[in-house]
């Protein structure tokens, strides 16, 4: 099966249709499935990120996380991996991605999300200093950003308790 012609450039050019980003994206993990090797899943992500739709990145990146249980991403020499050498399938989410699929749901739908919400934090990655450095370079004070921070950290404890 040549991917790049069945699977990533239909997958680009339908970045604004939910539905059949979702097709493709199936077709994607059963290929990862049947062939072990997670490139078109680091190639959609790469193709939503040079499309700068964030959305679409998000989705596929909590959607893989849901389907691969343990997958891991790790830096390599052109970008990022990932690695499913530990990783299990969950079937029942696999099953849950092939009736939103069949029934036509778009990925960018709150259906779609919610069915892979993400159960714990670890399953979405989020860079704290690279939000802060964002953050900095737009203008925002340090001191102002810290002491908002430390004000929001002990109304949570507050709320807690």
């Amino acid at each position: 099966m040549d991917i790049q012609k069945t699977i990533l450039t239909p997958f680009n050019r339908s970045l604004g249709n939910g539905a059949a980003m979702g097709q493709l994206f199936l077709a994607a993990v059963e290929h990862v499935i049947t062939a072990r090797d997670t490139t078109v899943i680091v190639k959609l992500i790469n193709a939503a990120k040079a499309k700068k739709d964030s959305q679409a990145e998000r989705a596929v990146r909590i959607t893989f996380a849901a389907i691969f249980d343990g997958a891991k991403t790790v830096k390599a020499k052109n970008g990022f991996a990932i690695q499913i050498k530990d990783a299990t399938i969950n079937n029942d989410n696999a099953n849950t991605l092939k009736a939103l699929v069949g029934d036509g749901v778009s990925m960018r739908g709150d259906k779609w999300s919610k069915s892979f919400k993400a159960t714990d934090d670890t399953a979405i990655e989020i860079d704290y200093i690279k939000a802060a450095n964002n953050l900095l370079k737009r203008g925002y004070d340090a001191a102002t950003l810290f002491n908002a921070m430390q004000a929001a950290s002990k109304d949570i404890a507050k709320k807690a308790a």
